[in-house]
């Protein structure tokens, strides 16, 4: 079986209860960032995403947790991603201005951060619309996976 595998930084930026989310233009919607190269710390490339999508220097905040999440495409291949998921703000990134993106094939919209409005906007990975709102206000990190827990320790 062939495994694609990708490791990702993602942010969860929040300002006056929306969420900023990203779509591929005619396509999906999901957290703003992007990969993390071989020898880049999660934090690192968390900023260099965000610049090279947003333009702006953000702060990033508190760590979240991890989603693990795989799925199968049409010709049988696994395409497995786990994504540290962090706190990220920035005083350029406000609810009432759309940002402007960087990147052609990629827009940026508010959303309301409610478990419905999230999964109307079908943001993706689908396993993470249950958890998304309630993610800000978890004193604790979370662990979220689509894979299930092995029968013994």
């Amino acid at each position: 079986m062939e495994i694609q595998f990708r490791h990702i930084a993602r942010a969860v930026i929040v300002h006056e209860n929306k969420l900023l989310i990203a779509r591929m233009k005619g396509a999906h919607a999901f957290l703003p960032g992007g990969g993390i190269e071989l020898g880049e710390g999660a934090q690192n490339a968390l900023r260099r995403e965000l610049n090279e999508e947003l333009g702006v220097a953000c702060d990033i905040g508190r760590f979240l947790g991890v989603l693990e999440t795989h799925r199968f495409d049409e010709q049988g291949t696994m395409h497995h991603e786990i994504s540290h998921l962090f706190e990220v703000s920035s005083a350029l990134l406000q609810s009432h201005t759309i940002p402007r993106s960087q990147e052609e094939h990629l827009a940026f919209q508010w959303i309301e951060l409610e478990t419905e409005n999230i999964k109307q906007h079908n943001v993706l990975p689908p396993v993470l619309q249950d958890h998304l709102a309630n993610l800000i206000h978890n004193p604790t990190c979370t662990w979220i996976t689509t894979f299930s827990a092995p029968n013994h320790v």
